[in-house]
Order: structure tokens, then sequence, then C-alpha cells
């Protein structure tokens, strides 16, 4: 009796999610954002990072759609030996637009090729 009241919350949970959050379909990269592999620093994280993803999030005050970035943010470095910190991990964070500081003087990293040298699998070329 309690397996089936069990199953019957985890459904009923479900389709309570379901209602509330939005259909995933087929997003479009939006055209005014940054390209991949930007190089950025989050102001909220003060590290350098890539732009991995970007997506359209909530209004602002005017109407106007904001983009929400996927940051990849790269371990700190010790100044002197330019070698990672000991605790110091990748870290991937979404932060809004305007709370990132953009490097538009460099060229994009190229996403592939970073994820061979981290040793992921993040990225996949279509």
């Amino acid at each position: 009796m309690d397996k089936k009241r069990d199953d019957d919350l985890i459904q009923r949970l479900k389709e309570v999610f379901d209602s509330a959050l939005p259909k995933p379909g087929p997003e479009k990269y939006p055209d005014e954002a940054l390209p991949l592999g930007t190089y950025v620093r989050p102001t909220r994280h003060n590290r350098l990072g890539v732009i991995t993803d970007a997506f359209y999030g909530e209004l602002d005050a005017d109407g106007k759609k904001i983009i929400i970035y996927t940051i990849l943010l790269f371990p700190q470095t010790d100044q002197l030996a330019r070698m990672p910190k000991q605790n110091d991990q990748y870290y991937l964070t979404n932060e809004y637009e305007y709370e990132i500081i953009a490097y538009l003087m460099m060229h994009p990293a190229n996403l592939s090729q970073l994820t061979a040298n981290i040793g992921g699998g993040l990225f996949y070329e279509s």
C-alpha cells in the first residue's frame, strides 16, 4: 500500500513540475549573444572563463529578454608558479549578460579542443 501511495505522490509531483516548467524545445542561440568560446570574467566570481552556451532568461524592466550565459570558469592560478591553486577546480555557472566582462580583443577559444585538453566530453561537433 505504501508503494502505491509513493508512486501516486511521485506522479503528482511530476505533473506539477511539468505544468510549471516550460517545455524543452529546440532553442536557438540568441543572435545578439557573444560568440561561444568568448573569454569572460563574471563579476560575481572574479575568475576567467569561456562562454559555453547562451539562452534567454526573464524580461528586464523595459520588457527586453535578458541573455543568460553558461560559463566554464578556469581554476585560479598561483601568480608566481602559474599552477592551479590546490583546492580550485573548474566550475560551471550561469550569469546574466550584465554581470560579465567580455574580452572581445581575444579570439574565442575552440571549445572542442579545450575540452579535449581538460579531459572532458562536454562539447561535440554537430
